[in-house]
């Protein structure tokens, strides 16, 4: 056996236990791991932070993904930034309303690896007709788009260092390249980072950029126990006011089961503690 060491937060870790390796190396963009838990089973870590692990993956992409599907009325059309595990886009495409789905992730080697060593992640999301999957820089595509979407989902890795590339991912001037092609009513959720009564940097600084480029802004959580934390998220839409109504009618109404979360988890997703609440100023 070997450890892995990853970071929680700014001043905590956490010591993991390698079974074994199944995938190390470098893409043109970033390192990766793909390794087995005893606990988390197969877990995917990139330069040096754990992504996904098989125990509750399906509890991270369902909290990031329903939320805005459910809150919008009709979602046809839907652009993924990132989420080259392709279980974002499987509970995207969960959703009868849906026509196409835009997933653009930068790096084709991480996506091909994952869809050797965890095929079932991206389920038939893959294969499905409405998928269309493209490898190119973000900022590249939405300079270029000339669709508009009524959903995106920024399923994206966490920023650490403000001052580094990634931090472009979460900045303003992406959201505000990201609005002219959105639909009337149209719905932005993103991960948020971690939500702590002491610590919450990245949540709040994301929240912040949102609330200058759209009209309502709301916080949620999520626990991801191979996270070790209560995992923020953040929506944004001009009107959320969908969301102070009865969600768990919303899915009765289109018929959707939630294995990982469940819909009565999910609708009190927006109900912080209240500690947590004023750190991060709601």
């Amino acid at each position: 056996m070997i450890n892995y060491r990853q970071r929680a937060n700014a001043s905590d870790s956490v010591e993991r236990e390698v079974e074994s390796i199944i995938a190390k190396g470098k893409t043109a963009f970033q390192e990766y791991l793909f390794f087995n838990s005893k606990v988390h089973g197969v877990c995917i870590a990139l330069d040096g932070d754990i992504q996904s692990c098989e125990s509750d993956e399906g509890i991270y992409h369902e909290a990031l993904v329903h939320p805005a599907m459910l809150a919008h009325k009709n979602p046809k059309t839907v652009l993924i930034m990132g989420g080259g595990e392709g279980a974002t886009a499987r509970e995207v495409l969960r959703h009868k309303s849906v026509e196409k789905v835009v997933m653009v992730d930068i790096d084709a080697e991480f996506v091909q690896l994952c869809r050797e060593h965890i095929p079932s992640w991206g389920a038939e999301a893959f294969s499905d007709a409405r998928l269309e999957l493209l490898y190119m820089d973000i900022n590249v595509y939405l300079k270029e788009c000339s669709e508009k979407f009524d959903i995106v989902i920024g399923d994206l890795i966490d920023v650490d260092d403000w001052d580094s590339p990634a931090a472009f991912l979460y900045g303003e001037n992406l959201y505000q390249t990201l609005k002219p092609l959105l639909n009337e009513g149209a719905i932005i959720a993103t991960q948020g980072g971690a939500l702590d009564t002491q610590e919450s940097a990245n949540h709040i600084r994301i929240r912040e950029t949102m609330q200058r480029v759209f009209g309502d802004v709301r916080s949620y959580g999520m626990i991801v126990p191979s996270f070790y934390h209560l995992w923020g998220y953040v929506i944004a839409s001009e009107d959320l006011s969908v969301i102070d109504g009865d969600i768990k009618e919303r899915f009765r109404s289109r018929g959707l089961e939630l294995e990982a979360i469940g819909a009565d988890a999910l609708s009190c997703a927006f109900s912080l503690p209240k500690q947590i609440q004023k750190n991060i100023g709601i």
